[in-house]
């Protein structure tokens, strides 16, 4: 994963528009040769739009980071900070690993670590399961009672980890001690406080299971399964505080009734409910020499990119990358796209929040740029192929999130600028908080975004509820914000947006920027073809 202001460089780049086949890709499949040892190149995503974790595959040591979308810090007044929830690390008692994979396959949404130690044949297998609300991790083996080791649970804010049976750890807090600026010691305005929690389960086939303070520790398995869950009681509704039920009896509850079902049938219920929306989309835009599949997808990156295999790669495979540095690989092409289409689906489904910065799986409680919704440029930039690569369902969060701070937004408005409707900052969090430089014209660059979507699918019933509400605020802050001046030719005036600055230009202000003009044109375009259609605002 790239380190930039999106969910991905993928994401970023791949504004395409493709013809809808159901014909799935035979090269859907990241893979590589040797464990992860950093999250942000390395790790490999799992997301089932709300709960999300990074896998790193070590042998003796798996440490698994996850995350839940509502897990934010900040107020009404500050934008916040989205943060990191957990971690789950197992120990092993093998080592000498030969002949290890470790894989994601975008079709299933599954990923797999495949390895040999002392002769028996070891398999992992985890998976985040959007109908279930589940991570699963399931370790397997070709030999019965040879799985054995430990399991903790660690809560990345410090709350405690109990056992609350011998095979079961969760974690509770809430966000009071952690409601302080970001990078510094003072404390947000009017925070709102979140309660979250974490839950871990774990089940066995054969051999023991035995908690001891915060860790679980498994002996002389032949099949461990992890389930983890874990939530907040965030609601996206201002009226009521921005806050729902404690998580606790939801989580509980749903790891109880999980817990009932078979590996099997949570896997087949996971791959079925992520296809739905996956399987839309075939990509082909050639094929590529048979040698370069053999290489890990690492090494392909390396010599799409023309620097070649990496040290020790050289030599094992040597025949396929002779070559090949620097040539076209149009299977690593449909990769990416189809890895973008995967990110979006893991981490923006309905009822869940939208992507943001660092995405769904951030791993930091002081993130870059506040892993918040950067409406400069990255928040629509995440979204603007969704439509184009038939993932329609996935833009639900981005309109959901918007329509709900409405009331927030349009109050800090009229504080600053004494003008109706609403306009935003750059930095943008989840109970409306907005901070950085105001940016007026951004609001209505997302709405490109919503108005876009109708055009795609012209849902009338998400135009009425949600695009058309949104873009008449807008509408109502470019009417009163509007500046007449003489036109440059001399007859008449023109409208011009006053006091603008382009955020990848600035800093400097002045009248009529394009980047305000622009985006104003769209929004009163764009309001007025709302308005015909609706039959509304004539």
């Amino acid at each position: 994963m790239s380190n930039i202001k999106t969910t991905s460089a993928a994401i970023a780049l791949l504004a395409v528009c493709l013809t809808h086949t159901t014909a799935a890709p035979d090269n859907l499949v990241l893979w590589y040769d040797k464990p992860a040892t950093d999250w942000q190149q390395q790790a490999l995503p799992l997301g089932n739009g709300s709960l999300g974790c990074m896998v790193f595959g070590g042998v003796e040591n798996e440490h698994i980071q996850f995350n839940h979308d509502t897990l934010w810090v900040g107020s009404e007044e500050d934008t916040g900070s989205y943060h990191a929830f957990g971690d789950v690390h197992v120990k092993f008692d093998h080592a000498d690993a030969k002949d290890y994979r470790r894989e994601l396959d975008l079709s299933s949404a599954v990923h797999t670590i495949t390895y040999a130690s002392k002769g028996t044949n070891f398999k992992r297998e985890y998976f985040s399961s959007n109908p279930d609300q589940v991570m699963v991790c399931r370790f397997t083996a070709d030999q019965k009672n040879a799985q054995s080791g430990t399991i903790t649970l660690t809560d990345a804010h410090g709350a405690p980890v109990v056992a609350q049976n011998h095979t079961r750890l969760s974690a509770t807090g809430d966000t009071r001690k952690h409601q302080h600026y970001w990078h510094a010691k003072a404390l947000w305005p009017d925070p709102v406080i979140l309660n979250f929690e974490s839950q871990l389960l774990v089940l066995n086939d054969g051999g023991s299971v035995r908690a001891e303070g915060d860790t679980i520790s498994f002996k002389d398995c032949s099949s461990v399964t992890i389930l983890v869950a874990a939530g907040t009681d965030y609601l996206n509704q201002r009226a009521k505080g921005w806050t729902g039920a404690h998580p606790h009896k939801r989580i509980t509850a749903n790891l109880d009734a999980v817990a009932k079902k078979s590996p099997d049938a949570l896997r087949r219920a996971h791959i079925d409910d992520y296809q739905s929306l996956f399987n839309r989309l075939d990509l082909d835009i050639g094929t590529t020499p048979a040698g370069k599949l053999k290489l890990p997808t690492d090494a392909r990156m390396r010599a799409y990119r023309g620097k070649g295999a990496g040290p020790g790669e050289k030599v094992v495979y040597e025949a396929a990358a002779a070559g090949a540095t620097g040539e076209p690989d149009p299977d690593l092409e449909e990769l990416m796209f189809q890895y973008a289409r995967y990110l979006m689906i893991s981490c923006s489904r309905p009822g869940c929040m939208p992507s943001n910065l660092q995405g769904l799986w951030n791993n930091s409680n002081k993130p870059p740029w506040r892993c918040d919704y950067h409406s400069d440029v990255n928040t629509q930039m995440n979204y603007w192929f969704v439509d184009q690569a038939n993932l329609s369902d996935c833009l639900t969060p981005l309109s959901e999130w918007l329509f709900s701070i409405r009331d927030v937004r349009r109050e800090q408005t009229l504080a600053h600028f004494k003008k109706r409707g609403f306009a935003m900052r750059a930095e943008n969090g989840v109970f409306g908080g907005s901070t950085h430089r105001w940016s007026v014209g951004d609001a209505s660059w997302l709405a490109n975004n919503l108005w876009d979507h109708y055009a795609y699918t012209l849902d009338k019933d998400y135009l009425k509820t949600r695009a058309y509400p949104i873009m008449k605020d807008l509408f109502m802050f470019w009417e009163d914000h509007l500046k007449e001046i003489p036109a440059p030719d001399g007859n008449g005036t023109v409208l011009v947006a006053p006091d603008g600055w382009s955020p990848e230009h600035g800093p400097k202000k002045e009248d009529g920027v394009s980047f305000d003009q622009q985006l104003a044109w769209d929004l009163l375009s764009n309001f007025a073809k709302a308005a015909e259609i609706l039959g509304v605002d004539a």
